[in-house]
């Protein structure tokens, strides 16, 4: 070995590269405060070595950067670890430089003859913002995509050079495959080299110059090794243990994919970057917003630049110390006031933004379930858009929620239920349709004390209606009168009768009640027919009477999409000639057959819009739903 040894040293030198690193003299001896430096260049070099192999994985185009950070994630061997020490080790190189910078001009280490040296230390610290910057977008999720969106037209704000600026990162007028590649060529590429010939740089010079002596000069040097060794092992190590640690109770997040065309309300930055979020809040236009994210932190920059020149005098140094301690201060302080606003549930802004937040993480688990189904050749974005648990949601709120809700009733907070079954209007004009056609449904359908409220006819015209008059005349009269032993077999023919109008629907998710409770279903019908007497006012199957909506598949697929399409037709409730005020009416959404173009909905949205109401969507197990929390209620089956 020691041949083996000589002959390597002859060729390369290393003993001397060795000894120079282990046995480098170290002022005052070790110090716990010296570990800051190498922590970070650790933390560094760990995220050059994740990202690496993250790289040999990934697929920089808008139809695979989402599925191959999927695949990454979910189903490579080890591949949730490799990406969780990338990414909180990202937080951790913020968290340590900020430190390493705080103890730079605490003790004055970018004074004479270290100018240069704190020079390159501040270009490597806007390196690590671009690269934090530019890996956010990688994923390809909503969070990344919105978030890298404010930050691109940030830049598209910058006197003179803005809207090339901006069109240079895109790689064109809007987000698209080239702006992945570009950013994955920063990410990868550009930025790292830029870092490593600053660290090179760092380092040379820093060897150079040494450690920046204690104040109490009159404690001895000390070398390296093994001292000073052990304290910066022991710094890396709590490090890499404490990311670990938030890795194992908190993988990495993957949001839902990135659609440019669906809003999204919850996009923030990094943590890192959420005092700029905040100060943006208190600026308007272009103008504020050059201020805030440029100008300011362009004024800081220069400070920072400037110490050494400053710090040349005691005061300049008093003066550098506590302007370091404010700037640090009022990060600290914007980030608070940020978090606080989003997770302060007692302000109705902190409400909303938490309700967009458990939907945006309900998106984004359906998203990763549909991908476990299996992703298509079109994508994951596509397969979202196709999803009537996401699709149909999305198109529900934005064509139905100004008259409808979609909440459960029995939930005191409307908000408080799955948040992919759950849209709340506003100014809600007429029923709230969770459940519709469910048993429960036609339970309060049939219910005096439920038909004229907010869930059923209250905001419309037909609160005061022929269906209201009935019920309260035929069900709820009656049962009234009738002797307290007749009561209860009473509302069990009417509970009957609900329940079997409620199966011509045909609900994926109550038809194993159905199939169970087949006599007892044609039981109810004959209630329905022979003793309630409803196809005096409505058509049922052959008998075709009165002017009250056709029963015959009521609430099944093909009779929501034909309601949908046009409700004001014979079948159903509404016609032109049976009512004086049309414009109080449901539109129709498709009623245009000839020149389809002009109908506000095709009829793929349509059908996406029923099966979400329906909870007709595929899943992990065709006998299952998608997830406990979107399981109907037992009353809606039973």
């Amino acid at each position: 070995m020691n041949r083996l040894a000589d002959w390597l040293d002859d060729r390369t030198g290393f003993r001397r590269a060795v000894h120079v690193v282990f046995f480098k003299r170290i002022p005052g001896g070790a110090r716990w405060r010296y570990v800051w430096g190498t922590a970070l260049l650790f933390a560094v070099v760990v995220q050059f070595i994740t990202g690496i192999f993250l790289w040999m994985h990934y697929s920089p185009s808008t139809q695979t950067a989402w599925e191959s950070v999927y695949y990454i994630e979910h189903q490579m061997e080890g591949g949730s670890l490799l990406r969780g020490i990338h990414h909180y080790m990202s937080s951790a190189v913020m968290i340590l430089m900020a430190i390493h910078l705080l103890q730079v001009v605490i003790y004055g280490a970018y004074r004479a003859p270290r100018e240069v040296n704190y020079w390159i230390g501040l270009a490597m610290m806007l390196v690590l913002f671009g690269l934090g910057q530019t890996g956010y977008l990688l994923p390809w999720d909503q969070r990344g995509y919105q978030a890298t969106k404010v930050a691109t037209t940030i830049a598209g704000v910058s006197p003179g050079i803005g809207d090339q600026a901006k069109a240079v990162a895109l790689g064109g007028d809007d987000f698209g495959h080239h702006t992945l590649t570009r950013f994955l060529a920063l990410h990868a590429g550009v930025l790292p080299g830029i870092l490593i010939l600053l660290l090179v740089l760092h380092a040379a010079i820093g060897r150079r110059h040494g450690y920046t002596p204690p104040d109490d000069a009159d404690t001895p040097d000390g070398v390296y090794w093994p001292d000073q060794a052990i304290r910066d092992g022991i710094a890396c190590l709590a490090v890499l243990g404490t990311v670990l640690a938030v890795w194992a109770w908190r993988p990495a997040e993957l949001g839902p994919p990135a659609d440019g065309t669906v809003e999204f309300n919850t996009a923030r930055p990094e943590w890192y970057f959420r005092f700029l979020f905040q100060m943006l809040k208190y600026f308007e236009g272009e103008s504020g917003m050059f201020v805030a994210a440029q100008l300011i932190p362009g004024a800081v920059l220069a400070v920072l630049v400037l110490m050494p020149f400053i710090g040349r005098w005691q005061l300049g140094q008093r003066f550098n110390v506590l302007f370091i301690f404010a700037a640090l201060a009022g990060i600290v302080i914007l980030s608070f006031i940020s978090f606080n606003e989003d997770y302060n549930q007692t302000t109705e802004k902190s409400q909303h933004y938490l309700h967009d937040l458990a939907l945006a993480n309900a998106e984004a688990e359906r998203a990763l379930e549909l991908a476990k189904i299996g992703i298509p050749a079109t994508g994951a974005r596509e397969q979202t858009r196709s999803d009537p648990m996401i699709a149909g949601r999305r198109l529900y709120k934005q064509h139905c929620a100004s008259c409808h809700s979609h909440h459960d009733p029995d939930l005191e907070d409307p908000h408080a239920g799955s948040p992919l079954l759950t849209v709340v209007s506003e100014e809600p004009s007429a029923a709230n349709l969770y459940g519709f056609g469910s048993r429960r449904w036609m339970e309060g359908m049939l219910n005096a004390e439920q038909i004229a409220g907010p869930d059923y006819f209250g905001h419309t015209i037909f609160a005061d209606g022929e269906m209201v008059d009935w019920v309260n005349t035929t069900i709820q009269d009656e049962t009234e009168e009738l002797p307290d032993d007749e009561k209860n077999a009473f509302s069990f023919k009417v509970k009957a009768a609900a329940w079997a109008i409620s199966s011509l629907a045909e609900l994926p998710y109550q038809a194993e009640a159905d199939a169970r409770d087949q006599a007892q279903l044609e039981q109810g019908m004959e209630i329905v027919i022979n003793e309630l007497s409803c196809i005096d006012c409505h058509t049922l199957g052959e008998e075709e009477v009165g002017a009250g909506p056709d029963l015959t598949g009521y609430a099944s697929e093909e009779w929501l999409t034909e309601f949908i399409r046009n409700p004001q037709t014979e079948r159903f409730y509404y016609s032109e000639d049976n009512y004086d005020e049309v414009d109080k009416l449901m539109p129709g959404f498709a009623t245009h057959v000839d020149d389809p173009k002009l109908n506000k909905l095709t009829d793929k949205e349509i059908s996406l819009i029923v099966r979400w109401m329906r909870r007709d969507w595929p899943t992990m197990e065709p006998n299952e739903s998608a997830s406990g929390d979107d399981e109907p209620n037992a009353s809606d089956a039973e």
